[in-house]
């Protein structure tokens, strides 16, 4: 875009202009503290996703892992995880989800040590607690392996190429990396399959995503969403779409061939609801491409209570894609303050 003097952007902003590509996953540099990134040191890694029940009932399940002892509560303004583990779940019908009390004696995450295994992988444990609760993540560049005792058990092998995207700033800036697992297994009793990413935030020393030093908010985003879709004739579709202020959007995409696209252009209009609170549905435009955000009937997580960012369950596809994937999720949220659509 061109820029006037009255709306340049500081030194080091580029007017909030992110980057994204596909990468290599390397599990030993996993949350390493041994090497820093564009000058970004590893904040926390996120184990989250969202599977479904053969009922079709919904399950989230997220905890936050830092890389290194974190005894700091988040901040007020947007929450951000603690150590603990959370999961989400509906119960079918009209209900929404809800908190569940099966993660109540999981172990912190401050008790998680990693180590590097002999066959490259990487792995998270915790001993049992005096709960008899122990947690085991392993990650590989093909595999994953998570256990959390009487929460979930499941294996998974990875759905597309992994990804990253990158937003400097002056004062803050955020390396984002993932990947994505298509996984099965039990959950809270119940047979399921899903998604599970594993992500990395990597920020300047003191970070915290969402709370401090975090450039999203200075390019005051609207909407983050990350979706997976596996289809009946094998193949996957992973995407991360982010939009916000400025030239602020991430649109990338892998595809479970090796390949990967990425946004030139981007627009997103978030449709709210009645209230203006949860939203009724995201329309984007990617290179020219009409995609959309349909929300779950149940995806609304309102057991986290009412927060600036609401999460909310769906489905991310092209609009002309008339496929329905046998496995999908795309959990992501909005941010009714920052309006439906911001551009300069």
């Amino acid at each position: 875009m061109t820029s006037t003097l009255a709306n340049v952007s500081p030194t080091g902003s580029f007017n909030h202009a992110a980057i994204s590509s596909g990468r290599r996953f390397e599990p030993a540099a996993v949350l390493s503290r041994d090497t820093s990134v564009h000058g970004l040191e590893p904040e926390a890694g996120y184990i989250w996703g969202t599977l479904r029940d053969d009922d079709g009932g919904l399950h989230s399940i997220m905890r936050r892992v830092p890389a290194v002892r974190d005894d700091n509560k988040a901040g007020a303004d947007i929450r951000s995880l603690g150590g603990k583990l959370i999961l989400l779940s509906s119960a079918g019908g009209t209900e929404q989800q809800q908190l569940r009390r099966e993660p109540r004696h999981a172990p912190e995450s401050n008790e998680l040590s990693r180590r590097v295994l002999d066959t490259g992988a990487v792995e998270f444990t915790s001993p049992a607690n005096d709960h008899g609760r122990a947690v085991t993540l392993e990650l590989s560049p093909q595999t994953l392996r998570y256990q959390e005792t009487d929460v979930i058990d499941v294996t998974g092998t990875l759905a597309a190429p992994p990804l990253q995207w990158f937003l400097p700033g002056p004062d803050s800036s955020l390396l984002y990396l993932t990947q994505t697992w298509l996984v099965e297994g039990d959950l809270a009793g119940k047979h399921v399959r899903g998604f599970l990413f594993w992500e990395e935030a990597w920020m300047r020393d003191g970070g915290r995503l969402y709370v401090d030093k975090d450039p999203l908010h200075d390019a005051e985003y609207t909407t983050w969403y990350s979706w997976a879709n596996h289809y009946e004739d094998g193949t996957s579709e992973v995407g991360h779409f982010l939009f916000g202020n400025g030239d602020f959007h991430v649109g990338v995409i892998g595809h479970s061939d090796g390949t990967v696209t990425t946004a030139r252009t981007m627009d997103a209009v978030i449709r709210r609801d009645a209230d203006g609170y949860w939203h009724d549905g995201i329309d984007y435009t990617i290179n020219g491409d009409r995609w959309v955000c349909e929300p779950d009937p149940n995806g609304r997580m309102e057991g986290l209570g009412r927060i600036p960012n609401p999460q909310q369950e769906g489905r991310i596809h092209r609009v002309s894609d008339t496929r329905v994937p046998d496995v999908w999720m795309a959990w992501g949220e909005s941010v009714p303050g920052n309006g439906e659509r911001r551009r300069w």
